[in-house]
């Protein structure tokens, strides 16, 4: 018998768990013990603005993080979009490469999508001021700037 490289997946249950014992004053919902969604307010940094945060996730996909408050988010001087955003529109953040090798169904969470976005939230608060992304992340040279 050969050694398979199966993950040993966290249920929407016990997922939803964490999130309840870590914050349990948010709005969560599951669904039929299939998918969740996660709704709460966070601050960056204590310095930082609130940003209403929606996390979806479904057993079958990878989880999704929106910034539903405020909409649209302000842009830096002379961008035209948000950086590290898969949809502008819906505010769709990217907060890991999609191949499976920085986040899996084996990992919690509370233990990297909901601190991932924090982290997010506070190289935007960056890039407002300077313009720069300092968050990191796989990226194409900028092509946003407006002229």
């Amino acid at each position: 018998m050969g050694i398979t490289n199966r993950i040993k997946v966290l249920s929407i249950p016990i997922q939803a768990g964490l999130i309840r014992k870590m914050y349990p004053d948010s709005l969560l919902e599951t669904r039929n013990g299939q998918s969740l969604i996660w709704v709460h307010t966070i601050s960056p940094s204590p310095l930082g603005d609130d940003y209403k945060i929606r996390l979806e996730y479904n057993i079958t996909d990878m989880p999704n993080l929106y910034v539903t408050n405020p909409k649209p988010l302000a842009l830096a001087k002379n961008e035209s979009k948000l950086p590290h955003c898969y949809d502008q529109k819906i505010q769709k953040l990217c907060l890991y490469f999609p191949d499976g090798k920085e986040w899996n169904k084996s990992m919690a969470l509370t233990k990297t999508i909901i601190p991932w976005a924090y982290d997010w939230l506070y190289h935007y608060e960056i890039w407002l001021g300077t313009g720069e992304w300092t968050g990191g992340g796989i990226h194409l040279p900028s092509k946003n700037k407006k002229k």
